[in-house]
């Protein structure tokens, strides 16, 4: 919308803007920096690894997405934002005439377990379930990259090749996913692996966030982000006032006076603070002068992480980013970024909308038919008020009319006796309008006694419905936001992918 769009760097649906952050990127990008860039890049196929060299070669750009590293590749979201990423780079790069790279950054240096120890998926039988691995001995906030998948993993792999198998169809990828999810494996690298087993014949480009040719790109503003000088700090308030003004929220909480940085301690990821013209990470207590911090920024790259603000901008510095591929929150958190950018002398770059698919097998389309309901009408409406209207068109039309006339004809009888009985005696028209409620609510209590006989006739509907409700609102959320992909690659085949990414829209299209 345009009232938005003042928040961003420009439109997203607009080539022209393409085309001028193009040519400013290539005036910034020269070889050694796509030479540093590619440094960090992996290629997921030889035609990627080609791709990779003649970019460095001629130049080009990059669209990026990105996600944590969840469990067997976590929710659907994943997918559509990589599919997305795919889809806008290709469609760049025929307009632009020059290579554009579609790149997966693994967020690894996340620290959140909770986060990224489960995913959801829907079995043979169409019900929910949850694969979640156990909680680690080692209870630090450390972040995935350092996190060892241990023995749980082997029975998270065989609860998904049984939920995920149907009618004896295996997904041919679940090999790969047990050949990355091995115990003593990090979290973020059996991540990376089935990223780019998924995804190779996309040509996909892989950073991984711990990389240390990407921690070595980086560093530049890593570092200058500790001088206070340079913090924007009132403009990112300003920013933020200026959101809320708008109608729109802040969607990430502004730490007065710290960088947007964590520091790995022994105690793990660690939030910095200022203190005193220094830092401070207080769970473990570590202090450090500016002076001191930076020296060990420079010795030890890795032990600095950018956080949810400042990620963008690192990978914008490392790479030249012509978009980002986002959902909702993450476009939400780039409202907030453009005082961030301009700090750091980093042109933001447009950040385009993921697409937004469900993914309907043929059995659950037919059920939908049978229930005469459409594909939105789970998340739309909801499980009562589906399963209240179900039964309710279920009821015998006689005794639903009867229910119907009885229910009018006590009202306006009522109405008649209670007008009549104020007009004798004001409190007996008071006392006739009690008895009238305890008459409608006693007719209520009938009704719903029909219609629980009536949910016993239509429970085999109902079950239909849930059934429905598993693969289209689950836990009454959407699709993508939950399942993991393995609910779908039995049934789908080993295109699947390939046919999901046709589904993603042409960016450009009027």
């Amino acid at each position: 919308m345009p009232a938005a769009d003042a928040f961003f760097a420009g439109s997203p649906f607009q080539l022209t803007g393409y085309r001028q952050a193009f040519a400013r990127l290539g005036e910034r990008f020269d070889r050694p920096a796509r030479e540093r860039a590619a440094r960090a890049l992996q290629p997921t196929s030889n035609a990627a690894r080609a791709r990779l060299a003649r970019w460095v070669e001629d130049g080009g750009a990059v669209v990026t997405t990105g996600q944590q590293a969840g469990l067997f590749g976590g929710p659907l979201y994943t997918v559509h934002k990589i599919l997305t990423a795919v889809r806008l780079a290709a469609v760049l790069e025929r307009e632009l005439g020059a290579l554009v790279l579609p790149v997966f950054w693994v967020a690894s240096e996340d620290h959140d377990w909770a986060e990224v120890d489960h995913t959801d998926l829907v079995d043979a039988h169409d019900r929910l379930r949850r694969i979640r691995l156990a909680n680690p001995a080692d209870a630090r906030p450390l972040p995935m990259s350092e996190r060892r998948l241990d023995g749980s993993v082997e029975a998270a792999l065989a609860e998904l090749r049984q939920a995920s198998s149907r009618q004896g169809l295996v997904p041919a990828a679940l090999d790969t996913v047990e050949a990355a999810y091995r115990p003593g494996t990090g979290m973020a690298t059996a991540f990376g692996e089935l990223i780019a087993a998924l995804f190779a014949r996309f040509d996909l480009l892989i950073t991984d966030a711990a990389d240390p040719a990407l921690k070595h790109a980086s560093l530049p503003t890593l570092t200058a982000e500790l001088d206070a000088g340079r913090r924007p700090e009132t403009a990112l308030q300003q920013r933020a006032h200026d959101l809320l003004a708008a109608g729109y929220h802040a969607q990430v909480t502004l730490l007065p006076g710290a960088p947007n940085l964590f520091l790995r301690t022994d105690y793990g990821r660690e939030r910095l603070h200022a203190r005193d013209g220094g830092f401070v990470a207080p769970d473990s207590r570590t202090e450090l002068s500016a002076a001191a911090l930076q020296a060990l920024a420079r010795a030890e790259p890795g032990r600095l992480s950018p956080n949810v603000l400042l990620r963008p901008v690192v990978e914008s510095a490392v790479f030249p980013v012509l978009a980002y591929v986002g959902g909702p929150g993450e476009i939400s958190y780039f409202a907030q970024l453009a005082p961030l950018f301009t700090a750091h002398a980093v042109e933001m770059p447009r950040v385009f909308p993921r697409a937004s698919l469900s993914l309907v097998p043929r059995r659950i389309g037919r059920l939908l038919d049978e229930l005469g309901l459409d594909r939105r009408a789970p998340l739309r409406e909801g499980r009562d008020r589906l399963a209240a209207a179900l039964v309710r068109a279920a009821a015998p039309p006689h005794l639903a009319a009867a229910l119907a006339r009885l229910r009018v004809d006590l009202t306006e009888g009522f109405e008649e006796l209670i007008d009549g009985g104020e007009a004798f005696a004001p409190p007996l028209g008071a006392a006739l309008a009690a008895h009238r409620n305890r008459t409608l609510a006693e007719l209520a209590r009938a009704e719903q006694t029909l219609l629980k006989h009536v949910r016993l006739r239509e429970a085999a509907r109902l079950r239909q419905l849930d059934r429905v409700l598993a693969h289209l609102a689950p836990y009454g959320a959407p699709q993508d936001r939950v399942l993991n992909v393995f609910s779908y690659l039995a049934d789908g085949g080993d295109d699947l992918l390939h046919r999901v990414a046709a589904c993603v829209p042409d960016p450009f299209s009027a």
